[in-house]
């Protein structure tokens, strides 16, 4: 925010003031003057420091740990068990952007994800008719050992969204997501070529799908081209993989030759 001088600005600024008010005064490096002037910048410095970690503080997204858990508990917000600074921050952010508004598709999302162990949420409104809404909720792997939550988990999600949803809402679905394990197999030719690091990216890729988006053939090919590949050819999948709502695509075997 421009708060931060360096050292040497501050030494070179005090130095200069004491050269204005008294031009005979000597100034030179190891001199009593220069001494002291480094003294008061090397403090100087220290506060104009300390000032830009305050103004870090002072916003959610560029804040520590502490300072951001006591703005999401001004709004309300808890951490869950296992939740990152990340995925915290992201869920404040939502709450501020999109604050709660009686039941709508992103209320049920936000809710879900108020309950430990659950890393991801998505609502489908009207999924059975009228007054009806589905929620497919992803369980954190890093805890559960699985993206598929367990019965137990659906059950205490439906339970604590019911007890909170609107009245008109009659019929409330929470679900798991369909994993879809897709093998990719591609031939990749360059110089400088690392195949592993492809497949790594090709995994990471295929990781952040969420559930009903569409495995791209294209996407495959330009991640081995970012990886210094200068001809890419798929053999597997053959084309799109198209996901339904309820369908998470997933890595299968990767096989980068």
């Amino acid at each position: 925010m421009g708060f931060q001088k360096d050292f040497d600005e501050l030494l070179n600024n005090i130095i200069t003031d004491y050269k204005n008010q008294f031009p005979d005064a000597d100034t030179s490096q190891g001199s009593l003057i220069f001494i002291k002037s480094a003294c008061i910048a090397s403090a100087l410095w220290g506060l104009y420091k300390y000032q830009d970690w305050i103004s870090k503080q002072i916003f959610p997204d560029t804040a520590d740990t502490e300072a951001l858990e006591h703005h999401a508990w001004v709004w309300g917000l808890t951490r869950t068990y296992g939740e990152t600074d990340t995925a915290y921050l992201a869920r404040l952010l939502d709450h501020i952007r999109r604050p709660p508004a009686g039941g709508n598709k992103y209320d049920y999302v936000k809710w879900a994800l108020e309950i430990d162990n659950v890393a991801a949420a998505y609502c489908f409104p009207l999924a059975q008719g009228l007054g009806t809404v589905d929620i497919v909720i992803v369980a954190n792997e890093a805890t559960t050992g699985s993206e598929v939550p367990t019965q137990a988990l659906k059950d205490e999600v439906k339970a604590y969204i019911d007890d909170v949803r609107p009245v008109t809402a009659s019929i409330i679905r929470v679900l798991g997501p369909t994993i879809i394990n897709q093998d990719v197999s591609m031939t990749v030719t360059g110089i400088n070529l690392n195949k592993t690091q492809i497949a790594s990216d090709v995994k990471a890729y295929m990781k952040t799908l969420i559930p009903g988006q569409t495995l791209y053939k294209s996407k495959l090919i330009q991640i081995a081209m970012d990886n210094n590949a200068d001809n890419v050819t798929v053999t597997t999948p053959t084309a799109d993989v198209t996901a339904q709502n309820y369908e998470m695509i997933r890595p299968g075997v990767i096989d980068v030759v």
